[in-house]
């Protein structure tokens, strides 16, 4: 038996054919919030803060491109290898890091503090776990003597 060719399929491995046309480059497909979809080619090795830079760059020239506000006001989404839905908060990762399923990543507005989001994303890529499934699954109960257990 042959062995698996995996690396043909991952857009992410260095020398795959699904990479592009450069080895470095990948595109990438963006969704704004405000509907706005753009494809551009961006380092394979470049932080999400690169990124997000150089999609604000093109973004200038596409409508509604006002309505977006402050570029510190976003953040990336996408769904991992693992197919979960990652916020995209740490924008020191490097996009090979990240490892999107397909490269598509989409643009949304932060709604709560940054840096409690940064926490909740830190220990969420730690512990391989997002921390949205963690406040569901964990609950406190208190006992009679005003001792806390976790159930």
């Amino acid at each position: 038996m042959p062995p698996a060719m995996t690396d043909l399929l991952d857009i992410w491995a260095a020398h795959s054919p699904l990479a592009g046309h450069a080895p470095d480059q990948i595109t990438v497909d963006f969704l704004l919030p405000t509907g706005i979809y753009i494809q551009m080619d961006v380092p394979r090795e470049a932080t999400i803060q690169h990124i997000k830079l150089l999609l604000w760059k093109q973004a200038q020239y596409f409508p509604l491109f006002p309505s977006l506000g402050e570029m510190e006001s976003h953040m990336f989404e996408c769904v991992n290898q693992a197919a979960v839905h990652e916020e995209l908060e740490d924008e020191t990762r490097r996009l090979c890091d990240v490892r999107p399923f397909l490269p598509v990543l989409k643009l949304v507005t932060r709604n709560c503090g940054r840096a409690e989001r940064l926490l909740d994303s830190k220990i969420g890529v730690l512990i391989g776990k997002g921390m949205g499934t963690l406040h569901g699954r964990v609950s406190f109960k208190v006992a009679d003597k005003g001792s806390c257990h976790c159930c």
